[in-house]
């Protein structure tokens, strides 16, 4: 037991460590669009991307409203051409399944697969050479399969898993609202929960980093974007919890093409702290739900503003 303890509270400190040296210290570099896979706060959660131990199929649907803009000084790659005084509203109903077999490849390890399938509304506003315009789409967005696989021991999960983000959405390089991002996105991911109902704490962290291929319609090719979300709750016995977030982004590698080249690389930072509420339902076929809200901080390069997430997660 102090053993567990003792990882615990390593994988705290190292967490909270990181984020504040991010946000000091950081190179931040932004994508195309100043808006890519990412947004912080989207997965901070309680067992965000954890396998769950019972083989089953799991269910969850994600939904968040993303507001945020950026100034007229910020000159933005859009479509091959550069845009200034963006205003964005962006809402997502995303459904996911998760298939975990009746199969353990080895003591307290089992593996599992995922589908994401969003629904998107995306209005954008934005100024080309002075005049403003202004664009509104809606439908399919890019879907996301992610296999995955996950260890159990007592109170500790963790999990490591690859998404891979698919260009079906609409796009077209013109348009200023594209739900579509046109290119493929992979990201490795790596997660940790300790969850201990004696103490009523509830800690989890998850981390991965965006590997994107070119936007062969603009010839933009959007760095690599790591990324982490950690949230700590305390809670209760009827099944509330309540407690804080932290999310951090920033690109480890520059953006390439003619307009990065034009921005020197596009280099900015995105970082959101904010509260968390959490609900657990009794039973194998308890409904979880966890709402939060995270406003952006210290932003350079992308777009800032408030994001508002509800979870909700169950099983078949």
């Amino acid at each position: 037991m102090m053993k567990h303890n003792k990882m615990f509270f390593f994988v705290l400190s190292f967490c909270l460590l990181t984020i504040y040296c991010a946000g000091h210290n950081a190179p931040a570099l932004a994508t195309e669009s100043a808006f890519g896979r990412y947004i912080p706060g989207v997965f901070a959660g309680p067992a965000s991307e954890i396998v769950p131990p019972a083989p089953g199929v799991y269910w969850q649907n994600s939904t968040f409203y993303y507001q945020a803009s950026a100034g007229k000084s910020l000159q933005v790659p859009f479509g091959g051409i550069l845009k200034s005084d963006l205003k964005i509203n962006f809402f997502n109903f995303a459904l996911s399944g998760i298939w975990v077999p009746d199969w353990n490849p080895a003591n307290n390890v089992n593996v599992a697969i995922g589908v994401t399938i969003p629904l998107q509304s995306l209005r954008v506003k934005a100024d080309v050479n002075r005049f403003s315009s202004t664009d509104h789409s809606e439908g399919l967005g890019d879907i996301a399969v992610t296999p995955a696989v996950g260890w159990h021991w007592g109170r500790h999960m963790m999990a490591a898993n690859v998404s891979i983000y698919m260009p079906t959405g609409r796009y077209r390089a013109g348009d200023l609202a594209n739900i579509g991002l046109n290119y493929w996105t992979f990201t490795p991911s790596l997660a940790y929960t300790y969850v201990n109902p004696e103490a009523h704490v509830d800690f989890s962290i998850a981390g991965g980093v965006d590997l994107n291929t070119r936007n062969k319609d603009t010839d933009y090719r959007s760095g690599a974007m790591a990324h982490v979300d950690a949230a700590l709750l305390g809670t209760f016995d009827n099944g509330l919890g309540a407690g804080i977030f932290g999310s951090m982004l920033y690109q480890i590698a520059d953006d390439k093409g003619q307009l990065a080249d034009r921005l020197n690389g596009f280099r900015g930072r995105s970082f959101a702290v904010g509260p968390m509420l959490k609900y657990s339902g009794a039973g194998e076929h308890g409904v979880t739900a966890n709402l939060n809200w995270a406003p952006e901080f210290s932003v350079k390069n992308r777009l800032k503003g408030d994001a508002f997430y509800l979870n909700i997660s169950g099983r078949f």
